[in-house]
């Protein structure tokens, strides 16, 4: 059983930023150290908000949004790996650029994008045994792409993609994910929120080992359908009154 606990707190705007942690074992907090960027050609203008232009289906001109949607609860979603006794957090930024920081070697490293930023529809990060997981909802040609990606050897390696045919129902619902991982680290779980009213909250969790998507039964209140649900993981313990 743990008897104590670390706290991290990152603070700062990329390129400059700082980190301190908390003991429970002493009730103090460490100083504040400096994170070096490890990215040498690092620059504020990688992050591209030029407008961009493309044909959907029918022919017609569209302007692609370089927006991303995210809920506030997870504007700056996180997650922190422990592997080979290296501390690392993850991060998203306003943009939603991934940053990775070493706590050990108090560095931090700015991560290849994943899609172009018009592409980057709603974002989240989540960790399994060890490992920092990417999901990604997008839209593009009248159609959504719910994909899991996870990252090797600073290369983007594609593990999962919800089936088509249930993706496209996500298209156009103006929806924001947000997710966990769970259940012994192979599975995780995603939360679609729509923005519409009329649109249902929908639950989707794919299974690492066995590499399948499943989705869980919308859930309702009273009768009526909840407004937003947030994917939690916790240790269940017999003691706890829920």
């Amino acid at each position: 059983m743990t008897t104590s606990y670390k706290l991290v707190t990152i603070s700062g705007e990329v390129p400059n930023l700082c980190f301190k942690f908390y003991e429970s074992s002493s009730c103090s907090w460490s100083k504040e150290f400096e994170l070096v960027t490890k990215n040498d050609e690092y620059n504020d203008d990688d992050d591209d908000t030029e407008t961009v232009y493309f044909l959907s289906k029918s022919g017609n001109v569209v302007v692609a949004s370089n927006t991303l949607l995210r809920s506030p609860s997870k504007q700056y979603s996180s997650v922190i790996t422990v592997k080979d006794n290296v501390e690392t957090v993850y991060f998203l930024t306003s943009h939603g650029t991934i940053i990775a920081c070493d706590l050990t070697k108090r560095s931090f490293t700015q991560l290849p994008k994943l899609l172009p930023p018009f592409l980057e529809y709603s974002i989240d990060l989540v960790e399994c045994n060890g490992t920092m997981f990417v999901v990604l909802l997008s839209e593009f040609y009248e159609s959504a792409s719910l994909r899991i990606w996870k990252l090797e050897d600073m290369s983007w390696v594609h593990v999962g993609m919800l089936p088509p045919a249930m993706s496209h129902e996500l298209y156009g619902r103006k929806g924001d994910i947000n997710c966990v991982g769970g259940a012994g680290g192979n599975k995780i779980l995603v939360c679609f929120n729509a923005d519409l009213p009329e649109v249902c909250c929908r639950y989707f969790v794919f299974d690492l080992v066995g590499e399948e998507w499943s989705e869980l039964p919308r859930c309702f209140s009273g009768g009526e359908a909840v407004e937003f649900v947030s994917a939690l993981s916790f240790q269940p313990r017999i003691e706890a009154t829920v």
